[in-house]
């Protein structure tokens, strides 16, 4: 590395001495005088120990090391003029703090960040929320809840709703078809705080022909889970049977290792998303990551109703 490096501006003069073939014009261009830009070069080669410019039929014009040096001076100042512009429009900011549900972050979430990755320069920082605390609303750029609609009066915008339908391996359908009924095989549950999610409940109510019936037994038993990824492993594990969310874990159902016992139904349920607090440019990377989330959410509900 060297003792003493060029620093941006005579770089910026020798990129303009050398694109324009003239100490004349790089000092018009750079509102300087041409003295001043024959003194910047001059001191630039005696910090590279090589000469950058010679004259030939009184132009200017750069020596084999100089049109080295300007190749990589080019590019370096090209990908610095395009960094600070992604900073100007917000693409490139301080770490953005998103605030999650669990199975939403590890289920449906995880899988699709590499998309946003791949379009905006953002360092993020994800963190799993059981239920939203809206006091802590002003500690996250931005906040995915789940419930219903009530979240639509403080402010939250749905992003796609609950869609159930029971779902197990493809063993234990096939059992459950055969008995024409749940006998022996525990029913998965999840949790909302200490209660259980009414799934089964509103399947019931909302499928017009239901394959399985679980009696009242069968409902009251069984076993919970405070997460639905968490049921949806112990389904694949082959524990029992789940209501599993389409949107959620469509992965499970395209690579077999689920099937679903049944038509899938709305429930009162959903995921919603509380945009960022404070007013924004559209070039916020806050913004974006807002407006991405909100359009890999439309993907997803058109995927899930086609299916």
């Amino acid at each position: 590395m060297l003792k003493n490096m060029p620093n941006t501006k005579v770089l910026q003069t020798f990129e303009s001495a050398a694109r324009l073939g003239s100490f004349t014009l790089a000092a018009r261009e750079l509102y300087v005088t041409q003295s001043a830009i024959s003194r910047q070069i001059k001191g630039l080669e005696e910090i590279l120990g090589f000469e950058v410019f010679t004259r030939i039929n009184n132009r200017l014009e750069l020596t084999e090391d100089g049109q080295a040096f300007y190749q990589v001076v080019s590019k370096a100042l090209s990908d610095m003029s395009s960094a600070l512009e992604r900073l100007r429009r917000g693409e490139v900011r301080r770490r953005l703090f998103v605030a999650l549900p669990p199975t939403f972050a590890s289920r449906w979430f995880a899988p699709r960040l590499v998309r946003f990755r791949g379009q905006h320069t953002v360092s993020l920082t994800i963190s799993i929320h059981e239920n939203l605390h809206y006091s802590n609303f002003g500690n996250f750029d931005c906040q995915v809840g789940f419930g219903s609609e009530e979240m639509g009066t403080i402010g939250g915008e749905i992003l796609f709703p609950e869609i159930v339908v029971p779902a197990c391996t493809p063993q234990i359908k096939q059992t459950i078809l055969d008995q024409d009924s749940l006998e022996g095989i525990p029913i998965l549950h999840t949790l909302s705080g200490t209660s259980r999610l009414p799934y089964w409940e509103q399947w019931l109510d909302r499928c017009p022909n239901p394959i399985i019936k679980p009696t009242t037994t069968d409902l009251s038993g069984g076993i919970d889970f405070s997460t639905q990824d968490q049921t949806i492993i112990a389904a694949v594990s082959g524990l029992g049977i789940t209501m599993l969310d389409l949107n959620i874990a469509s992965t499970a159902l395209q690579e077999g290792l689920l099937e679903t016992v049944g038509e899938p139904v709305n429930t009162s349920f959903g995921y919603w998303i509380f945009p960022p607090q404070s007013k924004r440019g559209e070039g916020d990377a806050a913004v974006l990551f807002y407006n991405w989330l909100k359009r890999e959410a439309t993907i997803n509900t058109v995927a899930s109703e086609g299916k």
